[in-house]
């Protein structure tokens, strides 16, 4: 038998800088969409503060949070 430590999700990490955040954590906060003759625009920001620009769903831009 497996045990219970074994069968919790591993961290997950930020696509755009690759911080780890916990599995449990919810990681993309929709702040911003609209619609444009592209489509469908929509502004994320990560838990870890890097911001995403998705056009239909798919990833465009992306921009890090600078780490000091």
């Amino acid at each position: 038998m497996t045990p219970a430590s074994a069968l919790t999700p591993s961290d997950d990490r930020c696509p755009v800088c690759h911080e780890p955040t916990p599995a449990e954590t919810q990681l993309w906060t929709l702040r911003s969409h609209h619609r444009t003759s592209e489509g469908e625009v929509e502004y994320c920001v990560g838990s870890c503060g890097c911001l995403v620009i998705l056009v239909n769903g798919e990833m465009v831009k992306s921009f890090p949070v600078e780490r000091r």
